[in-house]
């Protein structure tokens, strides 16, 4: 999002290949500047949402991005090669799972590319990390800083972990466009915007791009 021009592009909800229901312990805790969510990721599928939503994607105004779920390699190419059949689809976003080696993310990575233009989130705790470096070299469109994990007790003193959202995350987000200034290619700021101002500061300083998150979830 360019807060000098209208909104460039939607982008779904995380999808997997196969429907996920939601976790046994999931979680919503409240932490100093924002807040832990735990889901597990619940949603129908890739094979739901192209014959239900996706109908409509080629007549809207704005494009759309899908964001894919990495659970493997094999799936992250199925899906892959399912969504470039579907008109309105601009681009793929990659969320990568937590603990896994950087090899493993690569895997990932590559399996992701194919006709459309992928956008690799990473984490920004995960900014500096060497891997990051090489996904210019890939072949990767774009980079964006999401959500990081974190861990918070409950009530009853268990531990639960799940992302980071909040205003809080937005000095980790500039620290992040500071480590990734030479990457040359697109930097998104994916998270811990929640004010205009915000988001024109990361643009200003160097954010190719703003994408919103929890300052557009409405409570039901």
């Amino acid at each position: 999002w360019n807060w000098d021009e209208p909104p460039g592009a939607f982008v779904t909800n995380p999808v997997s290949l196969s429907a996920r229901t939601p976790a046994a312990e999931r979680g919503l805790l409240a932490s100093a500047g924002g807040f832990l969510l735990h889901t597990g990721f619940p949603n129908p599928g890739l094979r739901a949402l192209l014959k239900g939503p996706a109908r409509h994607w080629a007549a809207q105004t704005l494009p759309v991005w899908v964001h894919l779920l990495g659970e493997g390699v094999e799936p992250v190419g199925r899906m892959v090669r399912a969504c470039e059949e579907v008109q309105g689809v601009m681009a793929l976003e990659l969320g990568l799972p937590p603990h896994t080696s950087a090899s493993e993310w690569l895997d990932l990575v590559q399996a992701g590319l194919g006709e459309l233009p992928l956008v690799v989130c990473v984490p920004v705790s995960a900014a500096g990390e060497p891997w990051v470096e090489r996904l210019p070299g890939l072949g990767v469109s774009a980079v964006c800083l999401s959500a990081p994990r974190g861990t918070l007790p409950r009530a009853d003193g268990r531990l639960v972990s799940g992302r980071l959202y909040g205003p809080a995350l937005l000095p980790l987000v500039f620290e992040a466009l500071r480590r990734l200034k030479g990457l040359e290619i697109p930097i998104i700021a994916g998270c811990g915007v929640f004010r205009r101002a915000d988001g024109l500061a990361l643009l200003a300083a160097g954010a190719w791009a703003v994408q919103l998150d929890a300052a557009l979830w409405q409570p039901r």
